[in-house]
């Protein structure tokens, strides 16, 4: 239990400066309950002031007490605030807890990408329209888990207590790791994993295979729960980090997905056989338009962009 966690958002609260979220958690102090008379240690007698005033108002407002000139039935002020006291008793530890172990989800938009810092100091990057969920707080026994949906490059930090880091990357491939480098992609049915640096061991749940280890330059690939990998050219899975693509007889029926499940475009082709030319080279994404006048201009199709739809049919280059 943090006692100066506590002091500092009873100071913000006194000086007004409080956020809404500061005030919420203050309010969850007397909302749930759970006994930790040990919430009081370490706080100065003002500070324990400031927290029966308010739960003193609070009781007198739960219970219809008013303050009158004259009454029937007197009862004691100092009844209230020891009522005051046992709500604070009775609840700051479920609230604490609930403040060091929530999960924290952070969503990328499309064509966006963010680097995240976990509470063990590994670092994620994500790309575009990519989900990461994770406990705020790891104990040092426990395993290290994330989950993602979307893409994501790990720097895995290793512990001294040599503790396990897992990623989900879907409901049924998790990625065990201890210190390593690795792209993660889990979209739609399918969930890729390739490794930079290190050493992970891949387990498909509710499955008789099994478990699949990797080595730098491999790439694992699942679809309908089964997994199979081979060598690759790391930078093409890792090249998206830098700003751009590596393209290797890659199809405009793939690039077209990629479109779709990073910048959130919907593409359409006017010939369906289009959607079987290769393309290779590396191309800017910085700009989800340079992609665009890239196919254009390599395949001497006709792409026009409307919102978020774009059509890809036969010819002459468009700049649009």
């Amino acid at each position: 239990m943090d006692k100066h966690l506590l002091s500092h958002l009873i100071h913000r609260y006194r000086s007004g400066q409080a956020t809404d979220e500061e005030r919420m958690l203050l309010e969850v102090f007397w909302n749930n309950a759970q006994q930790d008379i040990s919430v009081f240690d370490g706080l100065s007698v003002d500070e324990r002031e400031v927290l029966e005033n308010r739960m003193f108002a609070a009781v007198q407002k739960r219970i219809g007490v008013r303050q009158q000139p004259a009454r029937t039935h007197f009862v004691p002020a100092w009844t209230y605030r020891i009522a005051a006291s046992l709500i604070f008793v009775l609840t700051a530890s479920a609230a604490l807890y609930w403040y060091f172990n929530r999960v924290i989800e952070i969503q990328t938009g499309y064509g966006q990408r963010l680097t995240v810092t976990l509470p063990d100091n590994s670092v994620v990057t994500l790309n575009g329209n990519s989900r990461l969920s994770y406990s705020s707080s790891w104990e040092d026994s426990d395993a290290r888990e994330v989950w993602i949906n979307g893409e994501g490059f790990f720097s895995v930090t290793h512990t001294k207590s040599n503790q396990k880091f897992v990623v989900h990357a879907s409901d049924q491939l998790n990625v065990e790791v201890l210190g390593t480098k690795f792209n993660v992609k889990s979209r739609a049915m399918k969930s890729e994993v390739m490794l930079t640096e290190g050493k992970v061991k891949l387990n498909v749940q509710n499955s008789e295979n099994a478990s699949v280890f990797l080595k730098p330059g491999e790439l694992a690939v699942m679809t309908d729960k089964k997994l199979s990998k081979r060598l690759v050219q790391q930078h093409q899975y890792t090249s998206w980090l830098n700003y751009t693509l590596l393209f290797d007889r890659t199809t405009l029926r793939d690039v077209s997905a990629l479109l779709t499940d990073t910048y959130g475009l919907t593409v359409v082709f006017s010939d369906d056989t289009l959607q079987g030319r290769e393309l290779s080279g590396e191309i800017s994404s910085n700009d989800v338009n340079d992609i665009l006048t890239a196919i254009s201009q390599i395949f001497n199709l006709k792409v026009e962009r409307k919102d978020q739809v774009v059509t890809i049919s036969s010819g002459e280059a468009s700049n649009n």
